[in-house]
């Protein structure tokens, strides 16, 4: 790794200081040695690592350990480790740092692992492995439901009263779908021209989002009360939002994410909906937004020409929408955001393949600070996540699915399930030379395909967008 990029490595990934015993005993490697075998030092002044791994396949997913053993390194001396066949950034994916981690991210096939051990920035030792995986389709996740729709036809889903309201992008419009039962469509809002992307839906009103310019509004207000007689309440027209790839609704307040800007409408009267204020951007394009209590968190991606991605903080006062901070960081692909239940954390998720979930910390919102990531599964792009409670969060994760995780430690996500609803091959066995290839896809069609959106029901259940299929609706079942 060439030194300029370690030091984002150092600054980015907040790498845990491991402190190593000068005494710890040196374990012999079981994958029949390679080339970066450490070499023995009878005279105990050179430092050595290396990797405990039986060499036994392991299951997509599973928690398998793997261990690194070292001698003779200096204290305050680091580990980090790497898959070789995997890249971010240009550079091989960094799994995790410490004495050891799992194979939980890794993509079925065989994975070359690298373990480096480095006191500062001069690397003292380093060892691989080679770990394979198998294929499974699911794990802790039970599927108890699919309505099955055309492709290119679904975008993000909420669900509110037992029913989950589906984008329909480019069959226009929503469809809401009853989840007593197995999911059927009970309900349909469209209109000529619609192409709608995102719907969120409180108190039984769904402000539904229209991107481009085939419809006069950008936002359509509708009374779905009862989902199989819905009433056109009102609508924010492109004259005053120019388009809507997402929206958000924070008690009485309606947040749209449109080209250049954010805009906020008071919707306390959703026929009559007020405007605001708006947060103007020449950096980047809003993308997404998650508000709670009136701080806004946009998701800015650098999608034209002398833009660049960032997440910027807002707080929506009587003067109109303020901006708190800027926030970038190296290889930014700003797409999403979730706050954990408490609002201490914020998890934010770059829409380029193999990226890991940023975890910051915004008890200071002017503030943010990288206190932690999560890797997810590696070979395909994280996309939209959902932090349930202060137990679990879901992760929508493209051409992989559905992940489960465990956020009780919410610096410390474990993947505990998933389901793969882009069912099929995983992996390219001659690997990838580059993080933008397609090597790790499953088939040539686009990186931007599976699951979109995810979010759950009042009586524990979950359901999942996916692009290419429809919808699903799962259940998390742990295992022994």
């Amino acid at each position: 790794m060439q030194p300029e990029l370690r030091t984002h490595y150092l600054h980015d990934m907040k790498r845990v200081i491991v402190l190593l015993s000068l005494t710890a005993v040196a374990c012999s490697s079981t994958d029949g040695g390679s080339p970066t075998d450490p070499v023995p030092d009878p005279a105990g002044t050179n430092p050595s690592l290396t990797i405990e791994w039986d060499g036994s396949r392991a299951d997509w997913g599973a928690p398998e350990r793997l261990v690194a053993t070292i001698r003779n390194a200096p204290v305050g001396a680091t580990i980090e480790w790497r898959s070789l066949d995997d890249f971010y950034l240009g550079q091989p994916v960094v799994l995790g740092t410490g004495l050891e981690i799992t194979t939980a991210a890794l993509k079925p096939g065989t994975t070359r692992i690298e373990a480096v051990l480095y006191s500062g920035d001069q690397e003292l030792a380093r060892h691989g492995v080679n770990v394979a995986v198998d294929y499974r389709q699911s794990w802790n996740v039970r599927l108890e439901g699919q309505l099955t729709l055309p492709a290119r036809t679904v975008g993000d889903v909420w669900i509110e009263n037992n029913h989950a309201f589906l984008a329909r992008r480019i069959a226009g419009g929503i469809s809401i779908i009853a989840l007593d039962g197995a999911p059927r469509e009970v309900g349909r809002f469209n209109a000529a021209g619609l192409f709608t992307q995102d719907v969120k839906v409180a108190d039984g009103i769904a402000y539904v989002s229209h991107e481009g310019d085939t419809h006069p509004n950008s936002v359509t207000i509708v009374d779905v009360g009862d989902p199989t007689q819905l009433m056109f309440l009102s609508a924010i027209p492109r004259t005053e939002a120019a388009g809507a790839h997402n929206v958000w609704i924070d008690r009485s307040r309606l947040y749209i994410a449109a080209p250049r800007e954010i805009h906020a409408y008071d919707v306390s009267n959703p026929e009559a909906p007020r405007p605001l204020g708006t947060l103007s951007s020449t950096n980047g394009t809003p993308h997404d937004i998650h508000v709670r209590d009136g701080v806004v968190y946009g998701s800015y991606l650098g999608i034209r020409e002398g833009e660049f991605s960032e997440l910027v903080v807002a707080t929506d006062a009587d003067a109109g929408l303020m901006p708190l901070a800027f926030h970038t960081y190296p290889g930014a692909f700003t797409h999403s955001s979730w706050l954990t239940e408490d609002g201490r954390f914020l998890y934010v998720a770059d829409e380029i393949i193999n990226a890991p979930i940023r975890i910051l910390d915004v008890s200071n919102p002017a503030a943010p600070v990288l206190a932690a990531t999560y890797q997810p599964r590696v070979g395909t792009i994280p996309h939209q996540l959902a932090i349930v409670d202060g137990e679990r969060a879901y992760l929508a994760h493209y051409k992989h699915g559905v992940e489960v995780l465990d956020v009780t430690d919410p610096l410390a996500p474990q993947l505990v399930g998933f389901y793969d609803t882009f069912a099929g091959a995983q992996a390219d066995p001659d690997g990838a030379a580059n993080v933008l290839s397609l090597a790790h896809e499953k088939d040539e069609q686009s990186i931007y395909d599976g699951a979109w959106g995810v979010h759950w029901t009042a009586d524990g259940r979950f359901v999942v967008s996916d692009m290419a299929s429809g919808l699903y609706v799962f259940s998390y079942v742990p295992g022994p």
